[in-house]
């Protein structure tokens, strides 16, 4: 008989065990293990939510930030305070945009540009140029041109609203590690809207001041434009240019296709300006080619070895604020391998810190950096700080109303000079 009471005792413990697990297996399956969350994605207007749910919804993001978002605590931001300020607002909220906003203002308060949420929005394909505080029209496409847009046109007001004061109102929203890079988003985030489906812009056109009002469209309607990652042409016999505006995959095989019609002068201008990231991975393996000895990657440690058909030349490397993610850990890896002169802005300052994807049981999904605060190999910051070039220089009104590309320019100067690495 206490054989037998012994026997169930252990099956007992061993049912509780494997139900522990299973449990376990679920949890970590639904807010840690990135790979598995199939990502939602809903208009403000249509969140699967009601307003009672708003609270329990949050209740659940803020319990995932304070469990894996790893750079509140050297950011000196007292998690606790903030998901309790943002749940008192977020109680009395009656509308799935107020909630979306609110949502949007609190990953902005992490204060780091791999932060945010989940929202389809309304948009267009186009982005404004940002110089000096100051927005233009920028080749307008034609859904643009046929609302009456042309291209270098300033843009004044939106909605009435003069456009600092616009800017101004709407950074909150916008998630980022530097300053520089929340106020480039702002401006960047023009042409879209999570709530508005009609915007009317004033613009300057000459001595013209007109009112354009401009259909934003649900950004289903919108294909996602198949364009190559990388583009090359000969500046003259002695300069090659090749342009890397992303790191997603794909960037290896344009790469390998451009690379070789430039490797061979004895000056290379790679432009990460518009670069705004994507596999680390691809940036790493870029390096291979732009870098003349071994170093280690800056995430990771994982050692790069020069290809075998490296370049070989001096090699100016144009930067921006947009710079980011992927994309600034290969500046850093390019800075560090002392193979290359940075030119332009510094960049986003934010590496990535392992972001991953969670998604509440209401399904709202959201990204946040996992990894500790780190420092590459050389010991600069991966997160917080742009990565400061060797001159810098900023695009200028007049340059951009003339055509003219001031932080090339100044590049194929640094060449005539003599004053390359």
């Amino acid at each position: 008989m206490k054989a037998l009471k012994l026997i169930g005792r252990i099956v007992a413990v061993i049912v509780i065990l494997i139900g522990l697990a299973f449990i376990g297996l679920i949890v970590y399956t639904k807010y840690f293990y990135s790979s598995e969350v199939e990502i939602e994605r809903h208009y403000m207007s249509e969140l699967p939510l009601s307003p009672d749910q708003y609270p329990e919804d949050f209740a659940e993001i803020s319990q995932i930030v304070k469990r894996n978002y790893s750079l509140y605590e050297s950011k000196h931001i007292d998690i606790d305070a903030l998901s309790a300020s943002y749940a008192e607002r977020i109680g009395k909220l009656s509308t799935g945009e107020e909630y979306g906003k609110t949502l949007w203002e609190y990953f902005a308060d992490l204060r780091v540009a791999h932060a945010y949420v989940y929202f389809k929005e309304y948009r267009t394909r186009a982005f404004p140029a940002y110089i000096d505080d100051t927005l233009f029209v920028d080749k307008p496409d034609t859904y643009l041109q046929r609302s009456g847009f042309n291209d270098k046109d300033r843009i004044i007001a939106v909605d009435g609203t003069p456009i600092k004061e616009w800017m101004d109102r709407n950074e909150k929203y916008i998630s980022a590690s530097t300053p520089e890079y929340k106020r480039l988003f702002t401006a960047r985030s023009l042409f879209k809207s999570f709530t508005d489906t009609v915007k009317t812009y004033t613009v300057c056109r000459g001595a013209d001041t007109l009112n354009l009002q401009l259909v934003l469209q649900p950004q289903d309607n919108i294909p996602v434009a198949d364009r190559r990652k990388t583009s090359w042409k000969i500046l003259n016999d002695s300069i090659g240019y090749l342009e890397i505006n992303s790191m997603m995959n794909g960037v290896m095989e344009d790469f390998a296709e451009d690379y070789p019609k430039v490797r061979h002068r004895p000056y290379l201008i790679v432009d990460v300006r518009r670069n705004g990231g994507g596999n680390s991975g691809n940036g790493r393996d870029l390096c291979r080619y732009l870098i003349r000895k071994e170093q280690p990657h800056c995430l990771g440690r994982h050692p790069m070895i020069p290809m075998e058909d490296a370049y070989q030349g001096k090699i100016l490397l144009l930067t921006s604020t947009f710079t980011c993610s992927a994309a600034e850990s290969f500046v850093i890896d390019m800075k560090e391998s002392g193979n290359a002169l940075l030119i332009g802005e510094p960049t986003a300052g934010d590496t990535g810190n392992n972001p991953r994807t969670f998604k509440t049981s209401h399904g709202t999904s959201f990204r946040i950096p996992t990894a500790r605060p780190d420092v590459s190999p050389k010991g600069f910051p991966l997160e917080g700080i742009g990565i400061e070039p060797n001159y810098i220089v900023k695009q200028t009104v007049s340059d951009y109303m003339e055509g003219r590309d001031t932080q090339l320019e100044f590049a194929l100067d640094c060449i005539r000079q003599g004053r390359c690495l």
